[in-house]
């Protein structure tokens, strides 16, 4: 009977956790073959950019002030374009890429943590229900491609301490290992920046490893095959800087947006701090997990900080501790450039590379505390309070995203400017469109655009505007001025197919 109670609560979170990835997996893959998702404005101009630009334009800049790593975006040029830009090849890249986060995730809770612990499932868990990937799951962006990658980045960093603590060979695994590092800096903007705390770590085992005079033999093969692949790292990250990144750092109009989130006008002690904590609360939803997020992740970080420096101090370094050592790490670099003005905090889509390691760290202290007596009690408390959190959010974050009036008019919009594309194409008729077709981003101050966004280049994004067709689309104020816009048309057009997003008529002139 007491076996049962000690195994109950790990079974039951196993069972949940398992069954709420499968849930995620079913219900993405179901938005990316129906078309339930309408787009948004951020992936408009990301479809506008892969239908309009061929493969040289893409290595250049981007139109409505995207970017978008280069190599990443070639690949999804390539198959969107085989499919003519439909709404299944559109969904499909970030689906495949999300998916593969997960079942990576899930192998990488298995290695890292003890089996016995409740809190393993956490790891994956608070991925999965981040805002960067249930919002971002199917849609064409990059931030799936991000959360990925830092886990990624962790496979790897694991993959090398088994270079040091066995005996080195050439293998099949290791040339796979090799071949990511060359690879994956092309795929992600913060990659290098969750790949760094392993130089770092592996410069300093070097030199442990090389003072260490209970190795006398191998030592210079160990360090050549560790860092081998970490030169290819390197060397990828430079070129990948000259061709891709180089062009975000001089991209005025990114730093002009996420200027508020960064410290370019100087150090400011408050913006510090709070955009600090933000990093650690954002990955809660609604206010009470953001409060509970934010505290247990400040505090996750310092206890983090001190089983580090304890570990250090008593020349005590297992697999388990140097895990936690870089994640320490990489949350004092992103702290670091934020304070430097280099990246900016506290937005959760540009932060998704940090939550694997503060997971980590949030991890570490719940398992920390459940070997305290006084404690222990209130570390289950927490750690189920969590896990119920984040897999509720699971639920109702993609109920809500296929809900309620706003998602209605979206769909309505989306389902009859298909139609009437259709019916544009097939009679050959030049179209004219009210910003009302980008509802309800239509009157909010987008970047590029100060005051509406126009409809003629949102209306060409869509899966029924083929290229290849490249029938006339003019971008109207509104409907009632629709005649006297009408007269600015070339003198050969007769006839038009002008609407709002809704709804459509043929004006003849």
């Amino acid at each position: 009977m007491t076996n049962f109670r000690v195994k109950s609560p790990w079974k039951i979170a196993r069972i949940s956790t398992i069954a709420t990835l499968s849930f995620i997996v079913c219900w993405g893959f179901a938005m990316v073959v129906a078309e339930i998702k309408p787009f948004w404005i951020d992936e408009w101009r990301v479809i506008y950019n892969l239908k309009y630009k061929d493969a040289t334009m893409l290595w250049g800049p981007l139109d409505f002030l995207q970017q978008f790593p280069r190599v990443y975006l070639e690949i999804v040029k390539v198959f969107t374009s085989i499919f003519d830009y439909s709404y299944f090849a559109l969904r499909l890249p970030s689906f495949i890429v999300g998916t593969a986060m997960i079942a990576l995730c899930y192998r990488l809770m298995v290695k890292i943590f003890r089996r016995e612990s409740f809190n393993r499932f956490l790891f994956v868990m608070m991925l999965v229900s981040a805002s960067t990937f249930t919002d971002y799951y199917v849609e064409i962006k990059q931030y799936t491609m991000d959360l990925l990658l830092a886990l990624v980045a962790i496979w790897q960093f694991i993959e090398l301490l088994k270079l040091t603590n066995g005996q080195p060979k050439i293998s099949g695994r290791y040339m796979w290992l090799c071949a990511s590092f060359l690879v994956v800096p092309f795929f992600s903007y913060t990659y290098p920046i969750a790949i760094a705390p392993v130089f770092i770590i592996q410069f300093v085992q070097g030199v442990i490893l090389l003072r260490d005079k209970r190795v006398t033999t191998g030592k210079t093969r160990i360090l050549l095959q560790q860092w081998f692949p970490l030169f290819l790292c390197a060397a990828s990250i430079v070129v990948f800087y000259m061709t891709d990144v180089k062009q975000l750092m001089a991209d005025k109009g990114m730093h002009q947006y996420w200027g508020h989130l960064m410290m370019n006008k100087g150090f400011s002690w408050s913006s510090f701090f709070y955009e600090c904590y933000n990093m650690f609360a954002e990955i809660g939803a609604g206010a009470v997990y953001w409060y509970l997020f934010g505290v247990l992740g400040v505090v996750s970080f310092l206890y983090g900080v001190f089983v580090c420096v304890a570990n250090i101090k008593r020349k005590q370094q297992s697999a388990s501790d140097l895990i936690l050592l870089y994640s320490a790490l990489l949350v004092l670099i992103a702290i670091l450039l934020f304070s430097t003005g280099k990246f900016p905090l506290g937005e959760p889509r540009l932060n998704a590379f940090m939550i694997p390691v503060i997971a980590v760290l949030l991890i570490r202290l719940l398992d920390g505390l459940s070997e305290h007596r006084r404690w222990n009690i209130v570390s289950k408390t927490v750690s189920v309070v969590l896990l119920a959190g984040v897999t509720g959010n699971v639920y109702t974050t993609f109920y809500a995203s296929l809900t309620g009036p706003e998602y209605t008019r979206k769909m309505e919009i989306y389902r009859s400017t298909e139609k009437a594309l259709l019916m544009a194409q097939s009679k050959k008729l030049p179209t004219m469109i009210t910003p009302e077709v980008a509802w309800p981003y239509d009157k909010t101050r987008n970047y590029p655009f100060n005051n509406t966004v126009p409809g003629d280049w949102v209306l060409k994004t869509f899966p029924a505007y083929h290229v290849a067709n490249n029938m006339p689309v003019y971008a109207i104020t509104n409907m009632a001025s629709l005649r006297e816009e009408m007269k600015r048309l070339p003198a050969n057009i007769t006839s038009v197919l002008a609407g709002d997003g809704r709804s459509f008529s043929i004006i003849i002139r």
